[in-house]
């Protein structure tokens, strides 16, 4: 035992001194007495590659310099209107698409002047009678020309320019119309409810089951009959209910569930007759009044091996 103490001594010994060690190493390398180990990474730094000299100076690039300059506000342009001035304002239209008045012309033709009376013509006079009568024809015929007398001067008209300008947003106003009427078909969420059973209880698949006869008291051959169970979903017996055999020759038999326990908790068992024999019985489930199950049908063929007809009923809901 002392041996051990000194053994443990010792190793706590040198690890302290271990320790000591490396402390003493550590702030050697913090104030740079000593060299870090060799797992410290390389403090060379390669020396960056020069560009080789050229022989010929770089181009110098060129840097646009910006002067910025003061650029005046917009001004608003000043509105132009014509004034129209004396009775002319009075004559001009309000739209300027509109056209001015022309004024009226009527025609006044002048009567025809009488026919200047000829006088007779004198002996070495034919010349002066030819022009005579031709200056009367002239004007007959300038006085047969129409005279138009101007009935009023044509006004001036001075139509006054404005500066079109855009007119205010016309305001839409909305009238609501009938609100939609949606119908809402209520759809079933989940699969659909299972549709229930009309009977509260169901033949076991397998069965009826002709089979020789095997329980007690059944005695081999010389006997005939049927049995069976009632249980529920999972197994369990049901008893009290009523098991109702009709036969042809025998007649209608009532027993409850769970008095034939050699066939089970809930075992039944009705006897025919004293051996096989060709007959046709029904079997069914009943609660005084009310029907439990489907009505089930057996025909015996009146042989040893078959003389026993198995009928096993499950229940699937409460009744």
């Amino acid at each position: 035992m002392r041996g051990a103490n000194i053994l443990f001594n010792f190793v706590t010994l040198v690890f302290v001194i271990l320790t000591l060690g490396m402390i003493a190493y550590a702030v050697a390398i913090a104030g740079d007495i000593t060299a870090p180990p060799f797992l410290a990474p390389p403090t060379d730094v390669p020396t960056p590659t020069l560009i080789p000299d050229l022989g010929t100076p770089l181009p110098t690039p060129f840097l646009p310099t910006f002067t910025p300059s003061r650029t005046p506000p917009p001004t608003s342009a000043p509105e132009l209107t014509l004034t129209p001035d004396g009775d002319a304002a009075a004559e001009a239209t309000a739209t300027p698409t509109q056209a001015p008045r022309m004024p009226a012309v009527t025609v006044t033709p002048r009567p025809l002047a009488p026919e200047p009376t000829q006088p007779p013509p004198e002996e070495g006079g034919e010349g002066q009678a030819d022009e005579t009568e031709s200056d009367a024809v002239g004007s007959a015929a300038r006085a047969a020309l129409p005279h138009f007398t101007p009935t009023a001067a044509a006004p001036v008209v001075a139509v006054a320019l404005a500066t079109v300008r855009p007119s205010a947003t016309p305001t839409i106003t909305l009238t609501p119309g009938p609100r939609p009427t949606s119908t809402v078909t209520a759809t079933p969420q989940g699969p659909a409810p299972p549709t229930l059973a009309p009977y509260p209880f169901i033949v076991q698949p397998g069965t009826p089951l002709l089979r020789e006869s095997f329980a007690h008291g059944t005695d081999g051959c010389a006997w005939q009959g049927l049995a069976g169970t009632v249980v529920d979903q999972r197994g369990e017996a049901v008893v009290g209910v009523e098991v109702r055999v009709r036969g042809d020759a025998s007649g209608e038999q009532v027993v409850l569930a769970g008095t034939g326990t050699d066939y089970g908790p809930s075992g039944w068992q009705v006897r025919l007759g004293g051996g096989p024999s060709a007959e046709r019985v029904t079997i069914a489930l009943w609660s005084g009044d009310r029907l439990l199950s489907p009505v089930v049908e057996v025909t015996f063929p009146a042989a040893c091996a078959q003389n026993l007809a198995l009928v096993n009923f499950i229940q699937t809901r409460t009744f």
